[in-house]
């Protein structure tokens, strides 16, 4: 059996300038992913990343914890979607939302639904179609590659951890949703690859975090 780790990347800087980088939080978060797997006797042959900062800065936390270099690939297929391109298709967007967590989720989700709907794609520079099918190809491409019995780790955005969840449950947009919604950050999703197929065991563990360190943003 061959098992890919997917990981959320650790806490990012929501409410300033530069949300793609990792807060300090974030970067202890990441060290704890790679801590949790060391225990756990996971020895991945090499980590896959988008070419998102905090995603490049979590799995490099990761080897961290895990204490011992690892090879480090860049998959942009393991890109989040623009959420602010979504925010700002919709007719009236809450200023609000730039730096109020709770406000920002309800209008994500308000926006994504006009994304997912297709009816305006011309206002979308990837649509929602476009998006899940690169996910579904990177989520191809990390297990296609996997050998007997290896092991690999990836770290992506809620958005894409979530389709990938919805997809191998069989979900559509509505599980999506549901997903992203409460993914948490460091929170590893386990898929594994044997005789009978590709399957998810787990979503979202995030056992590594003490109750005070837990963040969805």
């Amino acid at each position: 059996m061959s098992v890919v780790y997917l990981v959320r990347h650790g806490q990012a800087s929501f409410g300033t300038d530069d949300y793609d980088r990792l807060s300090d939080l974030g970067k202890k978060q990441s060290r704890d992913v790679g801590q949790m797997l060391a225990r756990l006797e996971v020895s991945p042959s090499h980590l896959v990343h988008g070419d998102m900062l905090r995603q490049r800065q979590t799995a490099e936390g990761i080897i961290s914890g895990l204490g011992s270099e690892r090879d480090l690939h860049i998959d942009s297929g393991w890109n989040e979607f623009n959420a602010s391109e979504l925010l700002a298709a919709l007719p009236d967007y809450d200023p609000r939302a730039k730096t109020d967590s709770r406000i920002f989720q309800q209008v994500l989700e308000e926006a994504s639904a006009r994304w997912a709907g297709g009816e305006n794609d011309g206002d979308y520079e990837e649509t929602f179609a476009a998006f899940t099918g690169r996910v579904d190809r990177a989520l191809d491409e990390a297990v296609g590659t996997l050998g007997s019995g290896e092991q690999k780790v990836v770290v992506s955005s809620s958005g894409a951890v979530a389709w990938t969840a919805a997809r191998l449950l069989g979900g559509g947009f509505d599980q999506w949703l549901a997903l992203n919604r409460v993914t948490v950050n460091s929170g590893i999703t386990k898929i594994v690859k044997g005789a009978t197929g590709v399957s998810l065991i787990s979503f979202n563990d995030h056992s590594h975090l003490p109750l005070n360190q837990i963040t969805y943003r």
